[in-house]
């Protein structure tokens, strides 16, 4: 999936604005991740997203562990300033946990959909196309806001998942799951439905992104999503 095929090491190397690159004392409670930050460990290996630049990197050795330690509530002045230096953590009050979707049971896909309607299906086709285009003009980030609204039943949202599978069927649908979820999410957003947006990851490094509707996942066969760590939920 985009915005990035593989990740890069031990980026971004950018510090905090006004944070100090020295290695002195250093208060855990002043400090907090950086909002566009989200980051998933794989034992010794930590894969991050940047949504602010759009892109993954990975982080190995030292840089892993003081990343682990700092979640953990266990950094030390060292850990702190390199992380700093890397741009990963900033200056202020921890925010609350991120969300996080249900755990995935059944999908809608796995049992025949009933057929979408013309409408459905030329609507689903352009915003896939409106979407492709908002992602070369703004940040991941930016596309991702919340959007307040109540979480749908899955019975709400399979027509729309109808739609979006049988638009599939007319155009290449390799690497275009950020796309595809994207725009069901605005589709759905727009009808008053509120969706998880998952991006999930693994090692050796591959990305996907899908739509679930409580447990239950709208745009992709159950078994393949299984396959993937959760990263981000956007609600």
């Amino acid at each position: 999936m985009t915005p990035a095929s593989r990740p890069t090491t031990d980026r971004p190397r950018r510090a905090a604005p006004g944070a100090p690159h020295a290695t002195g004392a250093f208060s855990m409670s002043s400090y907090r991740l950086r909002s566009h930050i989200r980051h998933c460990q794989f034992g010794p290996r930590t894969i991050c997203l940047d949504l602010a630049a759009s892109r993954y990197f990975l982080l190995e050795g030292a840089a892993a562990a003081h990343l682990t330690d700092f979640v953990e509530g266990a950094a030390c002045g060292a850990t702190i300033g390199h992380l700093l230096h890397l741009g990963i953590i900033e200056p202020g009050a921890r925010e609350h946990a991120q969300p996080k979707a249900a755990f995935p049971t059944a999908s809608a896909l796995d049992c025949q959909p009933a057929a979408p309607s013309t409408w459905q299906l030329y609507r689903s086709i352009l915003e896939q196309r409106r979407v492709r285009r908002a992602l070369t003009r703004h940040s991941l980030g930016s596309l991702l806001e919340p959007t307040g609204l109540p979480r749908a039943e899955p019975d709400q949202c399979r027509a729309v998942a109808a739609a979006f599978a049988r638009a599939s069927r007319y155009r290449d649908a390799t690497d275009q799951c950020l796309v595809r979820s994207l725009a069901m999410r605005a589709m759905l957003a727009r009808a008053g439905a509120g969706v998880d947006l998952v991006i999930g990851v693994m090692l050796p490094f591959a990305a996907h992104c899908w739509i679930q509707a409580g447990p239950v996942v709208l745009s992709d066969p159950l078994d393949h999503v299984l396959n993937f760590t959760p990263l981000l939920t956007a609600q």
